[in-house]
């Protein structure tokens, strides 16, 4: 979907529903669980960011990582990062993620309808799905890998960490993209995109002492186009937007792995093949400074590159 048709829907959508509010809860939030650190220190965490169908770059990174024998033992993910993260954490195998998602069609998990919602364009029914049937753990208790999804409180504008209990809500919530996907009500909150608030969660990883932090942004350069339509200063607006948030929330980051995508839909299905393959590229290119952080501050970790985790516990 083009920016300009999912603008064109998206205001349609205003003129149908009008004006009718969405009747926030005022009651209190239901308290969360607290986030059970591993019992030895998070040598490496792994942030990755949203971008919507761009984030299949983080599956490219994840192959260069794993071929060089860099294992996280914590994700934090946002928006499309949390679904990738949730599925890696589920089953940490690129292989598996490789033929999951490369040939994904947008129709696999995006219904959408004019009518879904008066809050949104997408029903989220196949979405659903698509991760009840992929992640086999029901709780973030049983990942292999610990994760954390961060999403916006909507009526509060707090970013909320989701790292324990049910998974699919949290991750359906990290990935509702205002106006596309209606809010998920979880927990008493209104949950919608966690990129509202931070695309790329480091300083959610910072808070629990990871003594490395690779980020991963795969949001789009800003456009060398020049605006010729209401549509293109819109887009322009959110692209400066999301460009600046990105690099002042990863400031904290030990390594950045930043891809340099311009005019890709935010769920299109064409460049697939080619998100991936640029997302091995621009890790390929930053593993020499990975590499020395992980000699400089974890020389045990550097001889030792056997996963901090087990697949067949």
């Amino acid at each position: 979907v083009s920016m300009m048709r999912l603008l064109s829907i998206l205001f349609l959508s205003f003129l149908f529903f009008g004006c009718q509010p969405m009747k926030l809860s005022l009651a209190r939030p239901e308290p969360l669980p607290a986030f059970e650190a591993p019992q030895e220190h998070i040598k490496v965490a792994l942030v990755l960011g949203g971008g919507g169908s761009k984030g299949l770059a983080h599956v490219g990174v994840l192959k260069e990582l794993e071929q060089a024998g860099i294992y996280p033992d914590l994700i934090v993910g946002c928006s499309s990062g949390s679904v990738i993260g949730a599925l890696y954490a589920d089953q940490p195998n690129v292989s598996r993620l490789e033929e999951l998602l490369i040939g994904l069609k947008r129709s696999d998990f995006m219904d959408f309808s004019l009518f879904a919602s008066k809050f949104g364009v997408v029903k989220g029914k196949l979405f659903k799905g698509f991760l009840e049937q992929n992640i086999k753990a029901k709780e973030f208790s049983e990942l292999h890998i610990p994760f954390i999804a961060v999403a916006t409180d909507l009526k509060t504008g707090e970013l909320v960490e989701f790292s324990g209990g049910e998974i699919i809500a949290p991750i359906m919530g990290s990935s509702a993209v205002p106006g596309v996907f209606h809010p998920v009500f979880y927990k008493g909150r209104y949950l919608v995109d966690g990129g509202v608030v931070d695309p790329i969660p480091v300083r959610v990883a910072k808070k629990y002492g990871a003594h490395i932090i690779i980020a991963v942004d795969v949001g789009e350069d800003i456009s060398d186009k020049e605006p010729s339509h209401f549509f293109d200063v819109v887009r322009r607006g959110l692209e400066i937007s999301h460009r600046k948030l990105s690099e002042r929330v990863t400031q904290d980051a030990d390594v950045v792995i930043r891809m340099s995508f311009q005019g890709l839909g935010m769920f299109s299905d064409s460049y697939n093949q080619e998100i991936y393959d640029h997302g091995r590229k621009m890790a390929r290119l930053m593993l020499p400074k990975i590499e020395q952080k992980i000699q400089e501050r974890l020389p045990i970790l550097h001889e030792e590159t056997d996963p901090l985790w087990n697949v067949e516990e």
